[in-house]
């Protein structure tokens, strides 16, 4: 009787690791679909972005930086013209 006891319990531990693998199985297949999805929303979502508006914005901002870095370079242009002055004020010898 324990032999038959034995072979009924391994029997309900495979059933059950079956079940468990079986559940487990469908679970991944969902979520692999959900992230398929996913994945196609986020596709057609690039397909139909307005990319005209992002270019615009970008052109924008890389005019705004190119100004911006003109008016430093125009500040640091005047300080070394300052600093020669200065330089030729307290080195009369100094040649440029």
């Amino acid at each position: 009787m324990t032999a038959e006891s034995l072979l009924l319990a391994i029997l309900v531990v495979l059933t059950l690791n079956l079940i468990l693998a079986g559940a487990s199985t469908v679970f991944f297949i969902n979520n692999m679909r959900e992230m398929r999805a996913e994945q196609q929303a986020m596709r057609r979502a690039l397909a139909n972005m307005d990319w005209t508006t992002l270019f615009s914005n970008m052109q924008t901002h890389g005019k705004e930086s190119v100004r911006i870095l003109d008016i430093i370079d125009k500040r640091l242009q005047k300080l070394e013209a300052l600093e020669k002055i200065q330089l030729t004020q307290t080195n009369p010898n100094f040649r440029m």
